[in-house]
């Protein structure tokens, strides 16, 4: 198994998705990539929207990275006290640290991926071809409300999760 290092973890993500990539996240690393991508692409038609996103997006891959980075540190340290230890079961050399429990899977769901794409499509429709609902979306602060929109539902879903346990 090869240890990954936490402050190269940590120095790779300064720039998103690269923290993933070298963490074996392919994915995430890639669609965190894009989206970055997306947003500097983004930030001349709605510069009130865009940076705030980039920003977000930036700091979650961040955490997101050094979290992967930690459990895969520990489960390091877990795989080898049971290979090497003398009070363990015996050695499990068929360990698969991908089915093992609390593992971070890569599950982001093509359906977020789909509606965020579908919106950012619509808002890019909405600025060029209309640029005076633009302007007039722009004065009212359609920024701050999708962004007071997206914490209520958000919140609302949490309240909703946790009403379960």
């Amino acid at each position: 198994m090869i240890k990954k290092k936490r402050w190269l973890t940590f120095m790779l993500a300064m720039i998103p998705g690269v923290g993933h990539l070298y963490l074996n996240f392919k994915k995430q690393g890639v669609q965190y990539m894009l989206g970055a991508s997306l947003c500097i692409i983004f930030i001349p038609q709605a510069p009130m929207i865009f940076p705030f996103a980039l920003a977000a997006l930036w700091f979650y891959q961040l955490f997101d990275a050094l979290q992967k980075a930690t459990w895969m540190k520990l489960a390091a340290a877990e795989h080898e006290r049971m290979m090497y230890h003398p009070d363990s079961f015996g050695a499990p050399w068929a360990f698969d640290m991908h089915s093992a429990p609390g593992y971070p899977q890569e599950d982001i769901s093509p359906a977020w991926l789909g509606m965020g794409c579908v919106g950012a499509g619509a808002l890019l429709l909405c600025m060029t071809v209309f640029p005076g609902l633009w302007r007039l979306l722009t004065q009212i602060n359609i920024g701050t409300i999708l962004l007071s929109l997206g914490l209520i539902g958000y919140g609302l879903r949490m309240l909703k999760n946790n009403s379960r346990a």
